[in-house]
């Protein structure tokens, strides 16, 4: 089972000076009237309720002045682990590339301090392994960052980058430090602010926070978000101005965490297309950029895209497989399958490889297998719970050496029992016999007359000169000196699971004996015949 673990990054904060209601409320006015002086003095003035004073438009709620521009759009995405994505993922920023420079024919421009992601097996940044990186990956995102961590920086992110619009999503991780659906939304208030005195006139999206599933305090987690959430279109109301209107993007809307995720908090390729479809839909409809995502919503493939190729090499106990690392995969799955002889089905095998370095090369001794058998082994990367592509099948016959023969074969006294040694790598014996070539005494020649001996009459008594029985009983031995595989007449009698000896059945004139040890499908040797079993 994999522990989900909802990433939120470090806070290590120092304790904050906390003002008192009424000095907090002296220090909020002090800072607002700054504030707007700054941003009326460099910017001019934006208006934070209606649209009554804007120039004619077609769109009553929308100013001429916050009206898409002429060429390039330039778009900055903030936020958090979600907005930034890690190895293998294409992230939402890419759906949203696609779209609006695909279905919508726009010149964008992604905008940012960051173009990477970040690795979630060895938590470096700097990963440049998207599934596909052929769009503009410049972004704002950081892992691990909360709302008021985003709005210390934004200001002078847009400063540097200017875009004609903020698309700021984050909140998951105030939420999962303690901190309230207030403290949320404050600083969510101090980003816009903070964009808006770099930048009058950029038009803002803000995104809800997705719900999260399998953090170990789901509830209290998703009902801050859901509170945070439902606050958020009253605040982009009340701070949407003529220059810089303010719009809320759907993006928890229909988002089911434990299928649109790959770890219970970040989006997996369902999600990403949801994540990015809100965004497009608030951009069409409510900033004039571009089109609606269409519906329904594309089936897109999930888990790592690239397969791994994988090798195979003999190891003591099973068969070691290996493979390089696939970008974003956080474990792998193993599927078996024998081929022959006797073939079965594919089967998972309860084995789970982690990988936790960033030099290791996966690999796991795949063990329980029968030697002589053929089979056929497939790795799958998976990212959290979501599986990839699967490798090309390899396929390995295991451990074919065969086993030595038997050893001190022999029979027991009164040639009842056969028994040999031990083959430590034998898992059963198998008993092969022929019978002896018998023949009866030549009959002894008569004491008179010249001519040869006649045979006595089956009727004739013991004084009728018929030999004794000793003399009469056959001669019993070996054919020619060949084993099994080699002799003529030979077949198998028993197969030994258990034990190193067999009891001998009777024959008219007792069997040559030979012992083959096995090891699963691969025979080993016969030994040297032996002779028993006579009655």
């Amino acid at each position: 089972m994999v522990q989900r673990v909802l990433r939120t990054g470090a806070d290590g904060s120092a304790p904050r000076f906390k003002p008192t209601p009424l000095g907090l409320f002296g220090v909020t006015v002090a800072a607002m009237f700054v504030t707007l002086l700054l941003i009326q003095s460099v910017l001019g003035t934006f208006r934070t309720g209606g649209s009554e004073d804007a120039p004619g438009d077609s769109d009553p709620g929308l100013s001429t002045a916050a009206a898409p521009p002429e060429g390039t759009s330039r778009i900055m995405i903030a936020g958090d682990s979600l907005a930034q994505g890690s190895s293998g993922d294409f992230t939402w920023r890419y759906r949203l590339w696609r779209h609006l420079n695909g279905r919508s024919e726009l010149d964008v421009d992604f905008v940012g301090p960051y173009d990477f992601l970040l690795d979630p097996v060895t938590g470096d940044q700097g990963a440049t392994s998207y599934a596909d990186a052929d769009f503009d990956t410049d972004h704002a995102g950081r892992w691990g960052a909360t709302a008021a961590e985003l709005a210390e920086d934004i200001g002078a992110q847009v400063a540097e980058h200017d875009p004609h619009y903020l698309l700021f999503m984050a909140g998951v991780n105030d939420f999962a430090r303690g901190r309230s659906v207030e403290d949320a939304l404050t600083a969510v208030r101090d980003a816009v602010t903070a964009a808006r005195v770099a930048k009058g006139g950029v038009r803002v999206v803000l995104g809800e926070v997705t719900p999260v599933w399998g953090s170990g305090s789901d509830e209290e987690l998703n009902t801050r978000i859901a509170r945070f959430n439902a606050a958020l279109p009253d605040l982009a109301a009340e701070m949407s101005g003529d220059r810089s209107p303010i719009v809320v993007a759907r993006t928890a809307a229909d988002f089911a965490p434990a299928q649109d995720t790959w770890d219970g908090t970040h989006p997996g390729s369902l999600g990403e297309v949801k994540i990015a479809a809100a965004f497009a839909d608030a951009l069409a409809d409510d900033l004039r950029l571009g089109e609606p995502f269409p519906r329904p919503l594309p089936d897109v493939r999930t888990g790592p895209r690239s397969a791994p190729e994988v090798g195979a090499e003999q190891a003591d106990g099973g068969v070691r497989l290996s493979w390089d690392r696939v970008p974003g995969a956080t474990r792998y799955e193993v599927l078996q399958q024998r081929l022959r002889p006797d073939g079965d089905d594919q089967v998972r095998l309860p084995v789970e490889v982690a990988v936790s370095g960033a030099g290791e090369r996966p690999s796991v001794v795949v063990d329980s297998l029968l030697a002589g058998a053929t089979y056929e082994f497939v790795v799958q990367p998976f990212k959290g719970d979501e599986g990839g592509m699967r490798s090309d099948p390899v396929e390995v016959v295991y451990d074919d050496d065969p086993p030595p023969a038997p050893e001190r074969v022999r029979v027991g006294s009164g040639g009842g029992r056969l028994s040999w040694a031990e083959v430590p790598s034998a898992t059963h014996y198998e008993v092969w016999r022929r019978p002896l070539r018998c023949r009866l005494p030549e009959p002894s020649p008569t004491t008179g007359g010249g001519g040869t001996a006649a045979s006595p009459s089956p009727d004739a008594g013991a004084d009728a000169g018929e030999p004794s029985g000793e003399s009469s009983s056959p001669t019993c031995e070996p054919r020619d000196g060949k084993g099994p595989g080699e002799g003529e007449g030979w077949s198998s009698a028993a197969v030994i699971n258990d034990g190193t000896n067999w009891s001998i059945a009777g024959g008219s004139g007792g069997w040559e004996l030979a012992v083959r040890a096995h090891r699963d499908f691969v025979s080993g040797g016969y030994s040297d015949p032996v002779s028993g079993g006579a009655p």
